[in-house]
């Protein structure tokens, strides 16, 4: 294909961030065909993505707080999002706009006042729909050209609420990236005091009631004193009373041993590795990438079913709980724990190959392409 038929398409993403929703869009940037496609990044924040993004993608920032110049132009009736948008597609000149999660609505009603077709990729389950307004989820629904869904059950509820073209692409992982060093695994497991004997479940998210953060404290009293467990969160702490209330129950804990690692970027495999076993708390999930993580590093996976994770999970991968069943999800780890070592890491790897980002980009590339044909794009 000539360079000059190449796709221009400008992606729209809410923090650039290394959340789930946000390293796929990441993974695109990284891996898509050049020859097929030209991009460009708009952020709303300055997040670390940012920097590890290729040369070659330029990286627009939008305002996503004001200055005191510009709330007094948003009185006066000049919207500095929609000023700084508008400027950034005149200067870049999209064939397409392609909108990630369902929080960027006023993305999508400047594309329609442009005519750009739009594509929102979808990554929220009905948990989140609350935090925008009816007439902005509808403008999602009714006026992007395409809505992608991370997983059948997201794709459910977008065809639920009215939309009429809906693909599912099932979120990937770079699978080469994950490399644990296993001499920080070693001292990890020391830092953490898990002996040889002892068992290490993990859990990776973020500290929310949807990700099931203030369970934990529930989960860990089902589990007997001689167990010898350990329950690990990886991932940020809000400053909030949830999280407050939370540790000070684990603080209470006699029988388990809680762990809280904060964020982790470059030893996050790493200590995904120092783990035995990967628990899902989440009271509602669209997917779950760390899934996909947790499988490729032959970790078995005890999860509720909460949404997407019963379209990932199969039979010797690990155990589906009926959702918020903590009694069963505590047992159902004291059970692996039991036959851990009979885990097929080899079925578990196979499983996580499906999601791979070669393949992830490849169907991403075929929805895109499609689009662009039906609509003479």
């Amino acid at each position: 294909m000539n360079v000059s038929q190449r796709k221009k398409i400008l992606f729209f993403t809410p923090y650039a961030t290394r959340t789930g929703s946000e390293m796929l869009i990441y993974y695109i940037l990284k891996y898509l065909d050049r020859s097929k496609f030209e991009a460009g990044l708009v952020s709303f924040a300055k997040g670390e993505l940012i920097n590890d993004l290729p040369a070659d993608i330029p990286v627009f920032i939008a305002p996503g707080s004001f200055s005191f110049s510009q709330k007094i132009a948003f009185h006066m009736g000049f919207h500095p999002i929609h000023r700084a948008i508008k400027k950034i597609s005149k200067d870049f000149q999209a064939d397409l706009w392609y909108v990630n999660t369902i929080m960027l609505t006023d993305v999508i009603k400047i594309a329609n006042e442009l005519h750009v077709p739009v594509i929102s990729h979808i990554h929220e389950l009905s948990a989140m729909y609350s935090q925008v307004s009816s007439p902005d989820f509808e403008t999602v629904i009714k006026n992007s050209d395409l809505l992608v869904g991370c997983s059948d059950i997201v794709c459910t509820c977008l065809k639920e609420s009215g939309g009429k073209s809906v693909k599912r692409l099932y979120p990937f992982v770079d699978l080469d990236e994950i490399v644990p060093d296993q001499e920080k695994v070693r001292k990890i497991r020391q830092d953490w005091g898990a002996g040889p004997n002892d068992f290490v479940w993990m859990m990776s998210g973020t500290s929310s009631e949807r990700k099931g953060f203030d369970l934990l404290p529930d989960i860990a009293m089902q589990i007997p004193e001689n167990a010898r467990v350990h329950l690990v969160w990886v991932g940020s702490l809000s400053q909030d009373g949830l999280v407050y209330w939370t540790k000070k129950r684990c603080e209470q804990l006699k029988n388990v041993k809680v762990h809280f690692t904060g964020p982790q970027k470059e030893n996050y495999y790493s200590y995904m590795e120092a783990a035995d076993g990967f628990m899902l708390t989440s009271r509602q999930e669209p997917f779950g990438m760390v899934l996909v993580e947790a499988a490729w590093l032959g970790k078995p996976i005890v999860s509720f079913a909460s949404g997407g994770p019963t379209e990932f999970l199969t039979p010797g991968l690990g155990t589906l709980v009926p959702n918020l069943d903590i009694p069963l999800f505590a047992e159902s780890i004291l059970q692996w724990n039991h036959k851990i070592s009979g885990f097929d890491k080899d079925f578990s790897r196979r499983k996580a190959l499906a999601f791979s980002v070669e393949q992830g980009v490849s169907q991403w590339q075929d929805i895109v392409e499609n689009f662009t044909a039906d609509k003479n794009i």
